[in-house]
């Protein structure tokens, strides 16, 4: 045991997200969050609820309870035994149910399974499980039935997935919606064929460029040539430009600067609240995902470890991703 290599004078480092384990067979323990090093304490002289509250940062203060204006008590997605085999990614037994209208967060650790669940809904990776958004089963394993099913996604990989890198703006923001809504088209030949309306594409685009602040020299310009936060607006104005009744949204603000992080997670309770669009949102940022969801659920080995209200403190969110909580607690 580890214990023992240490009786017989061996150094060990125990590396773990496991607070139970660290408590249990460490002598001195240190906290390292966002590559820095933020808490360091004798195991004798801290505790688990402390050490949780360190790993997942600080508290953010008061949280606004949102109005719930557009929210009801009706389950309007559920999920149950979902896996998806994602490459750095554990997505073993998830379950949950989204309620119409709400903003639902998604958290934990990296490689538990946030990021795998959208994916596997959407149809990106092999997945099983059960599926239903308003009552209909959505067969896993199709991206086009979820699409048309009135899903929509923000990818985490915004360049790999998300964006047409080599085509202009406008292209990109009303791709989806062109492809799989008939929008930004107008009938020829009493409706034989469908023709791009090009001045219908180019006013929507600066609508969105102009509510979203994307900076670009105009909308002919190439998703490539972009910032990386302006590209994750386009990743947006392309998911709102289908006007999707459940929009998935994977880490919004990764890689983008303060001032940007703030207008996309406005933007997105924004667009919540104006059209009633249920969203859920995974994020790494247990602060982001406090500041506009109604419940936040966090994932741990692939599964839901708990869902709690983003009024709760950081300590609860740390005790659930460092697996300290029981798996069916908390479930609001």
């Amino acid at each position: 045991s580890v214990r023992a290599l240490a009786a017989g004078g061996i150094a060990v480092i125990f590396i773990s997200h496991r607070i139970k384990e660290v408590m249990e067979v460490s002598d001195r323990i240190v906290v390292l969050r966002d590559g820095s090093l933020v808490y360091e304490a004798a195991a004798a002289e801290t505790s688990v609820a402390v050490l949780a509250e360190k790993m997942v940062g600080r508290e953010v203060g008061t949280v606004e309870a949102r109005s719930g204006e557009n929210r009801s008590e009706e389950t309007v997605l559920e999920v149950e035994n979902l896996w998806v085999d994602m490459p750095g990614e554990t997505v073993r037994n998830v379950s949950f149910s989204v309620r119409r209208g709400e903003i639902f967060g998604i958290g934990g650790l990296a490689g538990q399974g946030k990021l795998g669940i959208p994916n596997g809904i959407m149809g990106l990776f092999p997945a099983g499980g059960r599926v239903v958004f308003e009552g209909t089963e959505i067969p896993l394993g199709s991206p086009k039935k979820t699409l048309d099913a009135g899903f929509a996604f923000v990818s985490e990989d915004r360049r790999g997935v998300g964006l047409l890198l080599e085509e202009p703006l406008d292209w990109n923001i009303v791709f989806t919606a062109m492809q799989n809504r008939n929008e930004y088209l107008k009938p020829w030949l009493g409706g034989l064929v469908l023709w791009r309306d090009d001045k219908a594409i180019a006013a929507a685009a600066r609508e969105y460029v102009t509510s979203l602040d994307i900076k670009c020299t105009g909308v002919k310009q190439r998703a490539q040539e972009l910032s990386g936060g302006n590209q994750q607006k386009v990743c947006l104005a392309k998911a709102f430009a289908a006007r999707p009744r459940l929009l998935f949204v994977s880490e919004p603000t990764r890689g983008i600067d303060v001032g940007a992080k703030k207008l996309v997670l406005d933007t997105l309770r924004m667009h919540n609240e104006k059209y009633g669009t249920t969203i859920v949102m995974v994020s790494s940022e247990l602060e982001e995902l406090k500041s506009v969801c109604d419940r936040v659920a966090i994932v741990d080995e692939g599964r839901i470890a708990g869902i709690l209200p983003p009024t709760a403190k950081a300590a609860e969110f740390g005790l659930l991703m460092a697996g300290k909580a029981g798996k069916d607690e908390n479930h609001a």
